[in-house]
């Protein structure tokens, strides 16, 4: 299976105190005001990768997590959802996920696979200095299968 990435890379800040790799799609339907990731807006402006390219990468020892961002990863949701089943069935890897889609409505197929989520739109006018870019974005964590934020 095949889907279009932005850019892969060891990040030190996308998972809170842990290192990750960092798996950015391209492609973005949202396309909020001030988005620090314009170029990542068209999905042609990624890469067409295949999911063994990409897992090639994510099996870096040293990162504990896999981060999906983008751009806007849901808008790939069959592969996004391809990528969080290989990363769970072929890795002990935790998964995160940046969507500037509300919780409430992303696939509930979905919310079974990462441990961790941003989520809601960046906003420019609500942007504030550290973590999440913007107040009205939410994180949410999951404990024992339950979701809290």
């Amino acid at each position: 299976m095949n889907g279009y990435i932005a850019r892969i890379f060891t990040s030190f800040i996308d998972v809170p105190n842990e290192i990750a790799t960092a798996v950015y799609f391209s492609g973005c339907s949202l396309r909020c005001k001030g988005c620090h990731n314009k170029h990542f807006w068209k999905k042609e402006n990624g890469t067409l990768m295949s999911d063994d390219q990409i897992m090639q990468k994510i099996n870096n020892p040293l990162t504990s997590h896999v981060a999906f961002l983008g751009g806007e990863p849901t808008d790939q949701i069959e592969f996004l959802l391809h990528m969080c089943k290989r990363v769970q069935n072929e890795t002990e890897k935790k998964i995160a996920l940046y969507s500037g889609r509300e919780f409430e409505v992303l696939p509930k197929e979905l919310l079974d696979y990462p441990e961790f989520i941003v989520c809601g739109p960046y906003r420019q006018d609500l942007h504030q200095t550290g973590f999440p870019a913007s107040s009205n974005q939410r994180i949410f964590k999951k404990k024992d299968q339950l979701w809290t934020n």
